[in-house]
């Protein structure tokens, strides 16, 4: 079980790969390709290996065309004696591909309201989210930054195709809240 050891005056207001409101949206399962610790809640990430079955952080050959969605915390994860939390290599995680949910921002970020998405594909921020640079990505920033999160709303990626060429999910429409 997981031990708060910090307390603030205020409670965020939102976590890295937390659903931003109660809209029921799509969550795929994907396995994470990456090692040990090196996949976190609220990052970009695009297709793995297998496609419609694997996950890996982007790299600087990664395209928009690549991005799978947004790693979701699903709070089933526990901390170690150490206080940190790992994705493991080959762990079962959740992927949104449309909706809304709180993202990981790369440093110096200060996203607005409407602003355009874009996802750093390069370095130790690969896969956190900014206003500009890396690659776009469909959709926007829906809030400012509180945290080092900010929440965005993802268009819609299409699913990846399965091995037998039909696509893994049809549920693709834009959201209407």
């Amino acid at each position: 079980m997981g031990v708060q050891k910090t307390y603030g005056y205020a409670t965020s207001k939102g976590v890295a790969g937390g659903i931003y409101d109660m809209f029921h949206y799509p969550v795929d399962s994907r396995f994470n390709e990456e090692e040990n610790g090196k996949l976190h809640f609220g990052v970009g990430v695009v297709t793995g290996k297998v496609p419609g079955s694997s996950v890996a952080l982007p790299t600087s050959a990664s395209t928009a065309d690549n991005f799978e969605g947004v790693v979701i915390n699903g709070f089933d994860r526990q901390q170690d004696l150490e206080g940190k939390l790992y994705v493991l290599n080959n762990q079962n995680v959740g992927v949104m591909r449309r909706g809304r949910v709180w993202v990981r921002l790369a440093t110096g970020a200060a996203p607005a309201y409407g602003d355009a998405l874009h996802m750093i594909v390069e370095g130790d921020e690969a896969g956190c989210f900014a206003k500009e640079g890396g690659i776009a990505i469909p959709g926007r920033f829906i809030g400012a930054a509180s945290n080092g999160v900010a929440p965005v709303e993802l268009y819609g990626v299409p699913a990846a195709s399965g091995a037998d060429g039909h696509a893994a999910s049809t549920d693709d429409a834009k959201p209407t809240v």
